[in-house]
This record gives C-alpha cells, structure tokens and sequence, in this order.
C-alpha cells in the first residue's frame, strides 16, 4: 500500500503544479493586458496633449501675423492705388515677413480677388496679376471679416492652409491679406519622432499626416453632397476622398474598448480649437504582446525561482531564506517606485492640457510682439521696438519658470532626505495645477509663514498635487482650499482643507487601501503611495475630521 501511495502523492503533487502554473499564465496574462492598454492609453492621451499643443501654437503664431498685417499702413495704401515706392517696399516686406516666418506665401488681393503684392513676386511661379477671386477663403472673408481653408495650391500644387482676413477703411471692405502655412517641417517631425499622427477637418478629411500616403483619406464616409462640394471648390484636388482602410475595415478602436485587443491601432483624440481633431495611433496588439510576452518570462522567471529557493531550503535553509527575504526587499522598494512614477504619470496627463494652455499664451503673445517689432524696424521707431523685445524677454521667463516646474514634477526622485521649504513646494503645486484652478474658479488661501523640514522636495511636492487635485475633483465650481502651517511637538503640520462635500464613513474606512477610488479614471493609488512617501520622510499622513469638507494633515519632521 505504501508505495501506490507515495506514487498517488507524486502524481497529484505534479497535477496541482501544473495546474498552479497554468492559473499564474492565465492570471498574469490578463493583469499584463490591462495594465499594458491603461498604460499605453495615458501615454496616448499625453502625446494627444502635446502634439496637439505644438500644432496649435504653430497655427496661431500665423494667425496672429495675418491679424496684424491686416492693419498695415503700407497694405491699405496699395490698395488705395499707390504702385509706385509703396507697393515695391511692400512686396520686400512680405517677403522678408514670409521668410522668417517660415510661411509659403503671404498676398494681398483687391475686392475682385485679383493680386496687388506678394510675397513671391520676384520667383517665376509668381501669385501677383493671378485672380483668386474664386477661392472660397476670399470670398469668405470678404463676406465674414475672416476665414481659414485647407487646400491645394492652384499653381503649386501643395498642400496648404489659407488663413484670409478682411482689410477695411472707412468699416467697408478694401481688400483682403492670405497668408498661405504648410506643414512640412511639422509633418518631418513626426516622423522622425517615430509617432502615427494626423489631424482632421470638421468632416474627418486627413490633412496634416505623418504618414504622406494618408492625405485627404477620411477617417467617416462622406456624403455625395459634401464631397462634391469640396471638388468645385478645389479643396483638395480630384482626390477620390476614400476612406481610409483601417477605418474602413474597424482595425482602429480607442483605449477603453472592451475589445481593443483584437484591434490593429488605439487611437487618443484631441479636439484642437479651429475644429480640427488630432489623432494619435498606437499599435495596441504590438503593445499588449510584449507586455504579456514580458509577463509570461517573469511568472516563469519566478516559478524556476521558487523551484531554486525549495532545492536551496532543503541544504542551506538559512542562506536561502536571507536571499529570499533580500530580493523580496528588492522587489517591494522597484514595485514602490514604479507605482509612485506611475501616479506620477496620471497627474501628468491631467496636468498636461493646464499647461500646454499656459505656455500657449504667452507663446502667441511673443509671436504678436516680435512680428510689431519687425513693423516697428522697418519704420525706425526703436523705443517701440525695445519696448516689445522687453515684452518678449518676460513672457519667454514665465515660459521657462512652466516648463521647469514641469520637467521637475515629472523627474525621478532621487530619495535623499533634505531641508526643504514648504513654501517652494507649495508655489511649484500651484504653478503645475494653476490652470485647473483657474477653470474651476477655485480660491487658494496659502499660509503666511514657511517651515524647513526634512523631505525629498519632487517626491513632497507630488503628495501636494495628489492633495489638491483631489480636492479640485471633489469640489464643485468655487471650491476653496486652506493651506496652514502649525508647529507641534518637535514636527511641522501641513494641512490641505477644502469646502467641499467631505468624507463619508464608508470613505474614510477604505481612503488609504489600494485600489478603492470613487473616481471613474482614477488608480486608487494616490493616497496609498502619498501615505508610503510621508513614512519615507519620517513622517505620516492623516485625514482630519472638519466640520464641513475634508481635510488632510501632513506630518513632517522639522529639519535642524
């Protein structure tokens, strides 16, 4: 009986192994796909932010130049008639404006469409004595004192975006000003940034693409209607306006299908203000193969481990358990620093859009500047031009203070405990959430007094932001938020206090457990990992019982 027993053992013994290591596939595997869809999704939604961003400065800085060649002297006059003096120096200006600009041609035309100066004048395929009085951009602007068409050069042939605007004398028309951008300086960056983008019209026609073959492909079906409206008006050529293929064929979903894994592309989009939609692709199958690939070796990986540790136990009980008891150490400080960059990356991308809407201020404002200070050259008046350039040194400082504070959020902490001044902590947290408390008209009441305790200064900061953003969340339109500093005991209390609608018990009983948010994109890992940070410090982290809202008290060593 013994034996048969002993082999029943063995055998049963393998059957629960094999069965533990197909459940730890099956269980990795699908941890691996969600976690590498949401991570790839908040990497999407940042790019989304930022191309998105940078395609919108570059249109306004020549929407901003349109704008102000339309109030030139020297335009007016050679509308008036003058072709003498004025209308050569004219002709050099828009070409000097046009170059240093990077635009492709800057004209003027009269009330017929016909073209009095241009930027081009002295090239062959010159626009002056062309009529393009039946472009709808000239007729548009004529009629509404501004319009933007993307279209094909009638001569050229190139792609392009016509932004017109009105001249008037008198409140009547005289005249209209075309600056004509194309995007290919713009389009060789995206390619060689190695990222899938394109951005569409108002009716899904591809326009600006990092893929050529792309280019006046649609990403919805057309209407006969429409798109026989866009060949009288010679949009976009004879271009047959097919949809393109991996929207034909529903190879393109976006991050939070339930079926994005059997798709070719996940795709994050970005309304843009003329409206124009950014798209950014991912390949999603690519993405989610390597990730369960990785985790399929690391469950293997820990599985031949385990087998190693039960072999080592049985001759070297001691040594084994050290080791094991180290790289278990190990492995909890790499799985905490991935979760705090983690969280990191999820206020980034909520952070993303306040700040890109920062820097696009004062961006067109500097580009408004400059292009006054080049009018003001021309006609000598150097205070002018000093004033303007000093414009542009301030706004191109507040510029650099954002992306600074940006880039330092965004940085790993490097984990050395120094003196830090909370009140350069907190100014660095308003600054990365000033545009959400803006747009909530939200009120901040910070402390008079500063304190110098002992923290890591990015890693105290990032406990700040969780703080305050979720304030911001919970808190509806007006919400106010308390900063106060007190000394007690030897330690420096920071307290975050809101007048928002507060914590319920059921709240309070799972606010510091993973995983437990009542936020519908949130992790469920700020407040755990900002408690895990003040212990780091020394310190701890609370929540307060108020009368009304919901507070929060950091607990900080005082620095010596």
């Amino acid at each position: 009986m013994g034996k048969p027993t002993s082999r029943l053992v063995v055998a049963a013994t393998l059957l629960a192994g094999l069965l533990l290591i197909a459940a730890s596939f099956v269980f990795s595997d699908n941890i691996a796909r969600n976690r590498a869809v949401a991570e790839a999704g908040k990497r999407g939604d940042v790019s989304a932010e930022l191309l998105a961003s940078a395609l919108e400065r570059e249109h306004e800085r020549f929407r901003l130049a349109t704008l102000v060649l339309a109030q030139d002297a020297d335009a007016r006059a050679v509308l008036a008639g003058d072709d003498g003096e004025r209308l050569g120096a004219f002709n050099k200006k828009l070409e000097a404006l046009s170059r240093d600009m990077g635009a492709a041609a800057i004209y003027l035309l009269d009330l017929k469409g016909l073209t009095l100066a241009s930027s081009n004048y002295t090239r062959p395929e010159t626009f002056v004595g062309q009529n393009y009085g039946f472009r709808p951009y000239f007729r548009e602007a004529l009629r509404t004192g501004h319009f933007e068409q993307f279209a094909l050069g009638t001569v050229s042939r190139r792609p392009g975006l016509y932004i017109a605007r009105q001249l008037q004398a008198g409140g009547k028309p005289i005249g209209v000003i075309v600056s004509k951008v194309e995007f290919d300086n713009l389009e060789a960056e995206w390619r060689k940034a190695g990222v899938t983008v394109f951005a569409t019209n108002a009716n899904g026609v591809i326009l600006i693409t990092s893929n050529r073959d792309w280019r006046f492909k649609t990403v919805q079906p057309l209407s006969k209607a429409i798109q026989n409206k866009m060949l009288r008006d010679l949009d976009y050529g004879v271009n047959p306006l097919e949809v393109l293929p991996i929207y034909q064929q529903g190879q393109v979903g976006t991050f939070k299908d339930a079926d994005i894994a059997s798709k070719k592309y996940a795709e994050a989009v970005k309304q843009l203000t003329n409206d124009w939609q950014l798209h950014v692709l991912t390949e999603s199958q690519e993405s989610i193969r390597v990730a369960v690939a990785s985790s399929r070796i690391s469950v293997l990986a820990s599985l031949l481990a385990l087998f190693a540790l039960g072999l080592a136990m049985m001759y070297l009980r001691r040594s084994a358990a050290f080791r094991a008891e180290r790289n278990l150490a190990i492995q909890q400080r790499d799985m905490s620093e991935r979760l705090v960059q983690l969280n990191k990356l999820a206020a980034l991308g909520q952070i993303a859009a306040g700040v890109g809407h920062e820097i696009n201020q004062p961006l067109a404002a500097i580009s408004a500047y400059t292009s006054n200070a080049v009018t003001f050259l021309d006609r000598g008046q150097t205070d002018a031009v000093r004033d303007n350039l000093n414009r542009v040194i301030g706004l191109a400082s507040r510029i650099g203070a954002i992306t600074a504070e940006l880039l330092g959020f965004a940085r790993k902490a490097t984990g050395t405990i120094t003196a830090v001044s909370l009140n350069e902590v907190i100014e660095g947290a308003l600054l990365l959430l000033r545009d959400r408390i803006a747009t909530l008209n939200a009120v901040v009441h910070q402390p008079k007094d500063d304190a110098l305790v002992q923290a890591e200064a990015v890693r105290l900061e990032q406990v700040l932001v969780n703080l305050m953003a979720n304030a911001l969340d919970a808190g509806q339109n007006g919400v106010e938020i308390t900063l106060s500093i007190e000394l007690k005991d030897g330690f420096v209390e920071l307290t975050v206090a809101d007048n928002g609608p507060g914590l319920s018990i059921e709240m309070r009983e799972s606010l510091f457990q993973p995983f437990s948010t009542t936020k519908r994109d949130g992790l469920g890992l700020g407040l755990v990992i900002s408690r895990d940070i003040m212990a780091d410090f020394g310190g701890e982290l609370v929540a307060a019982t108020p009368e009304t809202g919901a507070a929060f008290v950091m607990r900080l060593r005082l620095a010596a």
